[in-house]
Order: C-alpha cells, then sequence, then structure tokens
C-alpha cells in the first residue's frame, strides 16, 4: 500500500474525529431549547400529573383512596358556586368564538378592501392586541370610576358606575365581557386580515369582472381562502374556557359571579393545596382535548385548504 494512500486513511479518520464548529454551533443553539422543553413543559406536566395523587401536604396518598383528588373534583361540580364557575367559564366559548369572532371576520373583511380611514381603524383594533392587559383592565376601569371619563355622562341619568364591578349588581359580568370582546377582537383582525392578505389578487380581479358582488365574495371566496385561519381562532377561542383568568380577577377580582376555572386554578396554585388545582386542571384536559379534536376535524371538513 502507498504512503499516499496510508496517509489519506488517516486524515479521513482525524477528520472523523474532529466536530466541526458548524456541528458545534448548531448543538449550542439546540442544547437550551431542548433542556427548557424538558424542564419547563415535559418536567412541569409530569410533576402536575403526580400531585394529582397527593394530598395537600405532598405525601402520597394510599392507594385505596388513589384518586381521592378526582372524587372530589367531581363532587364540587354539584356546588351553586362552581356551578356557577363553570357557566362563567362556558360563557367565554360563546363570545370568543360565535360573537367575536364573526365580527372581527366581517371588519377585517373591510380592512382588508382598504376602505376610508382603514389605518384608524387598524390602529383603533391593534391597540389592546399591543399593550398588556394589566394597563388595559385599568384604564377601562379608572372610566367608569368616580372621576373617570364616563362617570359624569352616565350620573346625569342617576347610574352610578362606580358599581359596575361590584358583585351584585348583575352588570359585573357584563363590564368583564365587553372588555374581553373589546380586546379580543383585535388580536382576531389582524391574524384574519393577515390571512386575506394571501389571496391573490388576480382571482379578486377575475370574479370582480364576472360581476361578484361584495357579498358574494366574502362569502364565497374570502371565507373559504381564509378557512384555515378561521379554524384555528375558533380553537383558541375554545381554549378561552380554561385560559381566562385574568381579566375578570383584574376587573373584578375573586367573586363568584365572574369566577372562571381559569381563574380558580390561578388562585387554588397560589396556597399549599397543589393537589387541587393540578387534579381540576388536569380533568379539564382530559374532557376537552377530544371536544377540540372533534371540533377541529369537524371544521376541516368545511373547506379544503388551497395552496397559493
Amino acid at each position: 500500500m502507498s504512503t499516499a494512500v496510508v496517509n489519506n486513511k488517516r486524515e479521513n479518520k482525524a477528520r472523523r474525529r474532529f466536530i466541526k464548529p458548524t456541528t458545534i454551533f448548531i448543538i449550542l443553539m439546540l442544547l437550551y431549547p431542548c433542556l427548557q422543553f424538558a424542564i419547563m413543559w415535559f418536567g412541569v406536566n409530569i410533576n402536575s400529573i403526580l400531585l394529582t395523587f397527593k394530598d395537600r401536604y405532598l405525601e402520597w396518598l394510599p392507594i385505596d383512596s388513589l384518586f381521592k383528588n378526582y372524587v372530589n373534583v367531581f363532587e364540587k361540580m354539584s356546588i351553586p358556586a362552581t356551578k356557577q364557575m363553570y357557566l362563567n367559564s362556558l360563557v367565554y366559548l360563546v363570545l370568543n368564538c360565535f360573537i367575536t369572532l364573526p365580527v372581527s371576520l366581517f371588519f377585517a373583511y373591510f380592512i382588508f378592501k382598504k376602505i376610508y380611514m382603514g389605518g384608524v381603524f387598524k390602529v383603533v383594533y391593534y391597540l389592546p392586541s399591543v399593550l398588556p392587559t394589566v394597563i388595559l383592565t385599568l384604564v377601562y376601569s379608572s372610566m367608569f370610576n368616580t372621576g373617570g371619563l364616563l362617570y359624569p355622562l352616565f350620573a346625569k341619568f342617576g347610574i352610578n358606575t362606580a358599581n359596575f364591578f361590584v358583585q351584585g349588581t348583575g352588570i359585573e359580568k357584563w363590564m368583564v365581557w365587553i372588555f374581553c370582546f373589546w380586546t379580543g377582537i383585535g388580536y382576531d383582525v389582524m391574524l384574519l386580515t393577515a390571512g386575506m392578505a394571501r389571496i391573490p389578487n388576480d382571482l379578486l380581479e377575475s370574479a370582480k369582472m364576472d360581476g361578484v358582488s361584495p357579498i358574494k365574495e366574502f362569502f364565497h371566496i374570502i371565507i373559504p381562502l381564509t378557512w384555515p385561519t378561521i379554524t384555528t381562532l375558533f380553537i383558541f377561542g375554545m381554549m378561552g374556557v380554561f385560559g381566562t383568568y385574568l381579566q375578570p380577577m383584574l376587573l373584578t377580582g375573586t367573586i363568584d359571579s365572574t369566577k372562571t376555572i381559569g381563574l380558580q386554578i390561578f388562585n387554588d396554585s397560589q396556597g399549599s393545596a397543589l393537589n387541587n388545582p393540578a387534579t381540576m386542571g388536569l380533568v379539564c384536559t382530559l374532557i376537552a382535548t377530544p371536544i377540540v379534536l372533534g371540533v377541529r376535524a369537524l371544521l376541516n371538513h368545511f373547506f379544503k385548504e388551497v395552496n397559493f
């Protein structure tokens, strides 16, 4: 065997042993997200599942009462306050999916068609999506409190708007719902207009030349071609049943008339009995997952996704 062949083999072996800088860079860049996923998602969720089999002192439950926490969750459903909490949470399904989403779709279409002062409407709709919820709730509630912008206007009719966020008036629910509608519509409009912007202009120009009216264009072209975005927002809206907690907490506190599942889990997680919120969260996940998957499969059957 020649000396050149031997040297080539040695060089190849040395190259195999040597890790390229590009490979090292990729490994280091992937190390952090993988570690974060392992700890913050996988680890947290596994720990939450294990908490459902422990008592309030984080001791393992006996074998004969291993599912005691799950039994307690279902037993509490018969309590009037708990029933009210679940009903309050279901309201956000209707609000997000059947009120906010259709209205957002309507406004997004008008912005997409470049109506007069469309830029102003963009700012009005997008502003709640940019500002933190804490600031928005503070501004929103301050308008109705004593000295607020709307307080003297309602005072002329003998209405004390300072009590709008107090339990027992019956208005506190509506104030939270109106706020969620106002802040939610901007997020939906933003995504819907982005989905409509992908539609080729040639297709719309061709439809216009064929005499398609704006109403037919909206229902027969815009909605089918933006259906994947609509489906995604519908699923996100369903998640509001379990994820809405910050708005009622900041506006009305922890009163029963506006308490939601998410707010109950948040409040319970601040104490020492972590088994209760963990069990409630897992039960809600087991119930919601097949429903969400079923709704998603149903929505995907209405229109086929079009690539353009």
